[in-house]
Order: C-alpha cells, then sequence, then structure tokens
C-alpha cells in the first residue's frame, strides 16, 4: 500500500513540474478512491490504483456538464506509469463537509439547497450523450434482484440481520425492483455528499469526482439529500440540544426539495430501495475492519434495520407527508 501511494504521488509532482508549480507546496487532500493534490493555482487527481479508467471517463463527461454543474475547467490529462490523471483549475473554496461545523443553520440550509441545485444541473445533462461515458453499473446499489437480495441474505447470515429484519427488508426491495423499470433515469452523480461539493465561503459553487456517475433514477442522489437531513444523529443530544431546531429546520426544508419526487407509491419505493442497498452497501464494506463488534452503533446499521422495524425507517417523518 505504502510503494502505491509513493507510485500515485511521484505522478503527481511530475503533473506538477508540468505546469510550472513547486509541488513541495502542495498538499494532499482529501480521497479514498484517488489521491488529489492541491498547490497554487492547480488541483491533481491521480487514480489511486494502476489500470483504473475512471479518471478518462470523468475527464470525457465533464464535457457534457451543464456549466450550472460549476465542475472544475480540465487543463489536461493523461497516463503516467500505468496510472490516469488529471489537472484541473483549483477553485478557491473548501469542501462543505469540512465547512459544515463552522456554519450557522441558515448558511447549512441554504448550502443544502444550494448543493441539490448543482445536482439538478447533472440531471439535466442530455442521457445520449451521457451515457457512453457514465459508469455502466454503480458499485453502491445492485445490478440485479438476486444480487441486492443476496447482499441482504449475507448479512442476515453474519448475524447482523435478524430474520424478521431480513423478512421484512426484502419485500421492500421487490417493490423498488418492480418500480425502476417505470421511471426514466437520467445522469445522476452517484456519491452526492458535502465532500464532494465546494463551498467558496458563501455558497456552493462546485459538484466534483464524477466517478460513480451513473444513468439511474433522479432517486439515487435524491437518497443522499434525504439522508442528510434525515439520518440519525450520532449524538443523543442533538434531539433536544441547542441544534434540535436547527435540524427540524434542515429536515423542512430538505421535505420541499424531495416532495416533488415522492408524490407516488412507486417514488417512495425507488427511494427507500435505493436507501436500502447503499446501507447494506456501506454495512459490508464496515464489517470487514476490525471492531465489528460494534456494528449496532453504525449508521449504515441504525438505518438498515429502521427500514425494517417501520415503514419508512428514518425517512418515516419525511414521507407521512
Amino acid at each position: 500500500m505504502e510503494a502505491e501511494a509513493l507510485e500515485a504521488e511521484a505522478v503527481a509532482a511530475e503533473v506538477f513540474r508540468r505546469h510550472g508549480v513547486d509541488f513541495a507546496q502542495a498538499r494532499r487532500a482529501a480521497g479514498w478512491t484517488n489521491a488529489t493534490w492541491l498547490g497554487g493555482a492547480l488541483a491533481v487527481r491521480v487514480a489511486g490504483t494502476p489500470g483504473s479508467g475512471d479518471l478518462e471517463r470523468e475527464t470525457r463527461l465533464a464535457a457534457v456538464l451543464p456549466p450550472e454543474v460549476g465542475y472544475p475547467r480540465v487543463l489536461e490529462n493523461g497516463t503516467s506509469r500505468g496510472r490516469q490523471w488529471v489537472a484541473t483549475a483549483r477553485i478557491p473554496a473548501v469542501p462543505l463537509d469540512e465547512a459544515w461545523a463552522g456554519l450557522d443553520w441558515d448558511r447549512r440550509i441554504e448550502a443544502t439547497r444550494q448543493l441539490w441545485a448543482r445536482a439538478r444541473a447533472v440531471h439535466r445533462a442530455d442521457p445520449a450523450a451521457a451515457a457512453p461515458l457514465a459508469r455502466p453499473r454503480s458499485p453502491f446499489y445492485a445490478a440485479s434482484p438476486g444480487e441486492s437480495g443476496d447482499t441482504l441474505r449475507s448479512l442476515h447470515a453474519a448475524g447482523v440481520l435478524t430474520d424478521g429484519e431480513l423478512d421484512r427488508l426484502l419485500p421492500a426491495l421487490d417493490r423498488y425492483w418492480a418500480a425502476l423499470p417505470g421511471e426514466r433515469p437520467v445522469l445522476n452523480h452517484g456519491d452526492l455528499s458535502p465532500v464532494n461539493a465546494l463551498w467558496d465561503g458563501t455558497g456552493v459553487v462546485s459538484l466534483l469526482d464524477f466517478e460513480f456517475a451513473v444513468l439511474a433514477p433522479v432517486h439515487l442522489d435524491l437518497n443522499e439529500l434525504v439522508k442528510l437531513a434525515f439520518a440519525p444523529p450520532e449524538a443523543a443530544t442533538a434531539q433536544t440540544g441547542p441544534d434540535a431546531a436547527g435540524r427540524l429546520r434542515l429536515r423542512q426544508a430538505v421535505r420541499e426539495l424531495a416532495r416533488p419526487f415522492l408524490r407516488t407509491r412507486a417514488g417512495v419505493d425507488l427511494l427507500i430501495g435505493h436507501s436500502i442497498q447503499l446501507e447494506a452497501w456501506g454495512l459490508e464494506r464496515e464489517l470487514a475492519k476490525p471492531g465489528r463488534e460494534a456494528f449496532r452503533t453504525w449508521e449504515p446499521y441504525r438505518m438498515l434495520v429502521a427500514c425494517a422495524h417501520r415503514d419508512g425507517g428514518c425517512y418515516a417523518p419525511l414521507l407521512r407527508d
């Protein structure tokens, strides 16, 4: 792993030198699939593993994104040492998730609205132009009913889900798969999170990291938006403390944004189906790490079992409308 990290860093250093920027002044940014460095007016992303084609595909996809997405200007891309890389003009901003703690609730709510506005611009991309450039499928969601059911069954076999929880989650997935053919697919960001949005101090100015972009119902991205407001808070005091009123206001704002897509039973089934699959994927990933005995405290587990114990799970307050 260390050797791979050093190889990615060497590629980044080469790109910085090509653009006349001192790599010694660059800093490593967050990211778990690709490695990113920021320095001067330059941002450089390097594929985390040799042979990955994600950055080349994303670079081509950027050309068909509406300007309202705010994707950074691509300066150059290529392959060095077997790793794809892309250099873009650096936007003077920070990831929204880094800024979030320092924002008051008025600005958090406005940032959430702006995040969704940027996502809606993605959804307006021409599907015919985007289809050859998007991922054929997302790693977070199953490609077939059998695959999605098998994921839940493996969690049941591992003792994570009870018999009753499995029996209630499987029909929810059946409803998702039944609704899926009737919904028009659009280009989705695929990993819509404050991690992948840039905040310049006054607003959300860009969406980044389209390596998981897929054609799917808008409910795939909508689930991430709804989760931002309705996922269970880690701290119990968030329900009753000084942030409680702010969280309620955020939920109301997201409720207004989500309502147009949840007017039918099929819309609700698609939202819940995407939620179940995303949390099951996250739970499997976390269980592969040390410390799995604490899985009942993890957000993916809490969200997944909530769907098994009441209609709508953590989204029930939203779906009551």
